[in-house]
């Protein structure tokens, strides 16, 4: 199988980092992105891995124009990972505008026009893999930190909806949703904003001080997540080899057991409270309704609309 070409966000630190070097490792071609990185990333510049400067959060016509510059570089785009991200703590009630922005043109928006831009390159060649980070947050948000989980939650609903839209092309899309991991990601990404800010309102107070202890001291001293492992499951997911040989294209994997707790957690959570709550729900529908379940549930569920 000749080598893919790879285009990979956020490659400047941690996860996006560590992936570029493993798929260089494994013979493929990547082409490494973020924020200034023809500077940062200097040193991993090879005949295998190229560099190029991509913000998500520029404009449109901005991400445009790098993507046809990355396709240029090997001649196509097999593989996009959509990595770059950002988290920042704030209460709901205190959000700025420029806060809320800032996180869905990072998280979400980016992602979407990183993925818009390449897509044509995918369609004419009828084969393609797109993968996007999400987060097992996206599940079960914690406090003050409902904005960034809105953020992944989106991003997993976006991953789904494409794959049912791309999958008669040949291309296919999941969502990688990993817990608990050794990363930048609460690190103020030159805008001010990070994870630890205390609230303006002092009622929020005490609640915060909780969650930063809870998320540094408890959870911080116990992070169950090897980012050194993170890469090769994403690797053979998206390539179809090792862990996922001969397996089905699956469109959310979740990495880390604390993510699979959680969203257990909560899925077991949900079903009971829609069992509870079924009488309320029922008692909405259409006389004529019944019977009518199993054709829309089949629209639903459909692998590809074409």
């Amino acid at each position: 199988m000749a080598p893919l070409v790879w285009l990979i966000t956020g490659t400047t630190s941690g996860i996006g980092e560590a992936l570029v070097k493993e798929v260089a490792r494994r013979g493929d071609k990547v082409i490494a992105t973020g924020r200034n990185a023809e500077e940062r990333l200097q040193s991993l510049k090879s005949d295998n891995i190229a560099l190029l400067d991509l913000d998500v959060a520029s404009s449109r016509e901005v991400i445009n124009a790098q993507i046809n510059t990355a396709v240029s570089i090997f001649g196509r785009i097999d593989v996009l990972i959509n990595n770059a991200g950002m988290s920042a703590s704030s209460s709901i009630e205190e959000a700025s505008d420029a806060f809320m922005q800032r996180l869905f043109d990072v998280n979400l928006f980016g992602t979407i026009r990183v993925t818009q831009a390449v897509l044509p390159y995918l369609r004419k060649q009828r084969f393609g893999r797109i993968g996007c980070i999400g987060a097992g947050l996206a599940w079960a948000p914690f406090p003050f930190l409902g904005f960034y989980s809105m953020t992944k939650a989106a991003v997993g609903q976006f991953v789904e909806a494409l794959d049912k839209e791309t999958s008669a092309f040949g291309i296919r899309a999941t969502c990688f949703e990993p817990g608990g991991f050794s990363t930048r990601l609460g690190q103020a990404r030159g805008t001010g904003y990070g994870v630890g800010a205390m609230p303006a309102v002092e009622d929020y107070q005490p609640g915060f001080t909780c969650f930063v202890k809870g998320l540094v001291e408890d959870c911080g001293a116990s992070i169950p997540g090897d980012t050194n492992k993170l890469p090769p499951a994403v690797i053979d997911v998206i390539k179809g080899e090792g862990m996922a040989a001969e397996r089905k294209w699956p469109v959310r994997v979740v990495l880390g057991q604390d993510t699979v707790t959680l969203i257990r957690q909560k899925c077991n959570e949900q079903l009971q409270l829609t069992a509870e709550w079924e009488d309320v729900s029922n008692s909405v529908n259409a006389d004529d309704w019944s019977g009518k379940l199993e054709k829309s549930l089949t629209f639903v569920k459909m692998d590809a609309v074409l």
